[in-house]
């Protein structure tokens, strides 16, 4: 992940004063028997210059004292040369390494960064022509030009882009140079802010962006239609589909494999509260294809199905997620709330496999507080589910698995989870014959089991490493205790990444070690 830092810092005189009085700048020296006069101690005569008698002087304002003065400003009459500053490709060494900004080839690609138009870059209102000392204003022209001369890189400068984006096809790999707290894509409320629409592969990537105030009918923050971008790095929040069938407040991808990787995706909405029907996946929207969904911290997102994840015929992979806080509530009383945490709807051609995540503090409606497979199809496949630490959920209108509900003739496979401290049922089952359930462990939920049965399944204290109900996600640990029953507790034909028997939960197993 790449950084940028063009701001300078400089001392004001209080904090020079201060750091003087205990005599802890090593920039100035002082034999301590006289004043200072014109640079020159009185008494001596000796140089360095007494920073007891004389303050810091920033000649030309930028932030940096001269090296005469103890500094590091190698012009002090120019405000645009200093350690850290933009090359401007004037002919100056900017940036005080050395090196004229003709010599400065940032991509190693041999074509000095002044006459290189890859990647092309973009600045906030610039108007430049894309290279790195004269970036264009939006990242749409960054994009479009990246992917004409066929660079297929692009790269864009801190501050706020106002604007709605689409790759068109292109396999253009845009980053943001200082990260995505500061480098933000504002959608303006009117349509999704990103769109790959137009069969990108993974090649076409978006990375260190905040991807903010989009809406739209669907995949208001990204939208992914019969493509498989590379979305990694992002922060994904406060979307909110505002028309129509309300699907994916986060990201939406439809019939297509994108790569969702570290992203925070969070306080995003998909129809919270509207019609059961088309209200779906708060954080992210998935139907059809087989996304690959990991790493990613899922929180705070609200829909009427699937307040973290919805999930529907895919062969979809989500693994080492946190996903807590999500709700799921919508106005269908007979239907509504499904999957505070994870709705799997219908498993895919293969297998919708949810493996090694934490899913916690979520809240649903009717089904499945942590998560719930829905509807069943027989033309598809079951959800894999294992490995995963499901607590502190909870079921708000019913009784229905505030920690996992089986329900509508599905058919998943429960496996070495940790299923604990749920407020309500722990495991529930509609008909208790379907599911598939072995090697979890159930404890402490309001009431463990309500239907589901299986084999080699412990109730017992898991033992975590620092874990309390407090509705808070981001100061647990679900590490277990070296002690805890759930190490070495799982499926013998189950291993951890190290070879040895697996643990139960979300740090055991093949996909354990995060």
């Amino acid at each position: 992940m790449s950084r940028l830092s063009s701001l300078s810092l400089s001392l004001s005189l209080v904090t020079v004063a201060s750091l003087l009085a205990t005599g802890c700048s090593k920039n100035w020296k002082d034999d301590g028997d006289g004043p200072v006069t014109a640079g020159k101690d009185t008494d001596t005569g000796d140089a360095p210059v007494d920073t007891g008698d004389l303050p810091l002087t920033d000649a030309d304002g930028d932030g940096h004292v001269t090296d005469a003065e103890g500094g590091d400003d190698c012009d002090d009459s120019d405000d645009t040369v200093y350690p850290g500053a933009p090359e401007l490709c004037d002919g100056k060494d900017n940036d005080c390494d050395g090196r004229s900004d003709a010599d400065d080839d940032m991509d190693s690609d041999g074509v000095p960064d002044c006459d290189d138009f890859c990647p092309v870059y973009a600045s906030p209102g610039a108007s430049g022509d894309g290279r790195f000392s004269s970036p264009v204003g939006t990242l749409q022209e960054a994009i479009d030009i990246a992917g004409a001369s066929s660079c297929f890189e692009a790269r864009a400068f801190y501050g706020t882009y106002p604007e709605n984006i689409n790759f068109y096809g292109w396999p253009v790999n845009l980053e943001s140079l200082s990260g995505a707290a500061t480098t933000i894509i504002d959608g303006g409320g009117v349509d999704s802010v990103v769109a790959f629409v137009t069969g990108e592969t993974e090649a076409a990537r978006i990375a260190e962006f905040t991807i903010t105030h989009g809406g739209g009918e669907e995949g208001a923050g990204v939208t992914v239609h019969d493509s498989s971008p590379t979305i990694e790095g992002n922060i994904i929040t406060a979307n909110a589909t505002t028309v129509a069938t309300y699907l994916g407040g986060g990201i939406r991808s439809y019939n297509g494999s994108p790569v969702i990787i570290d992203n925070e995706i969070s306080a995003n909405d998909a129809g919270y509260g509207m019609d059961e029907n088309g209200s779906d996946g708060g954080g992210i929207d998935v139907r059809g294809g087989a996304p690959y969904i990991a790493g990613n911290v899922i929180v705070d997102n609200t829909a009427g199905d699937g307040g973290g994840l919805w999930l529907a015929y895919s062969d979809a992979i989500v693994t080492q997620n946190w996903i807590s806080g999500n709700v799921a509530s919508d106005n269908d009383a007979d239907a509504g709330g499904q999957g505070g945490g994870v709705n799997i709807q219908i498993g895919g051609a293969v297998e919708t496999w949810l493996v090694a995540n934490i899913i916690s503090d979520n809240t649903a409606s009717m089904f499945g507080g942590g998560v719930v497979t829905y509807e069943a199809n027989s033309s598809y496949a079951h959800a894999q589910i294992e490995n995963n630490t499901i607590v502190y959920n909870e079921v708000t209108d019913t009784d229905l698995g505030a920690g996992i509900c089986q329900y509508h003739r599905t058919t998943p496979t429960f496996v070495n989870n940790i299923i604990a401290f749920n407020h309500g049922t722990g495991a529930y089952s509609e008909d208790g014959i379907d599911a598939s359930f072995t090697y979890n462990l159930v404890y402490g939920n309001v009431v463990d089991y309500d239907g589901l049965t299986g084999a080699s399944n412990i109730s017992v204290d898991p033992r975590f490493f620092n874990a309390t109900d407090d509705g808070r996600w981001d100061n647990d640990d679900f590490t277990l205790k070296p002690a805890s029953p759930a190490r070495d507790a799982g499926d013998p034909a189950i291993l951890d990444a190290d070879g040895t028997a697996s643990d139960l939960g979300a740090f055991g197993g093949v996909n354990g070690g995060w």
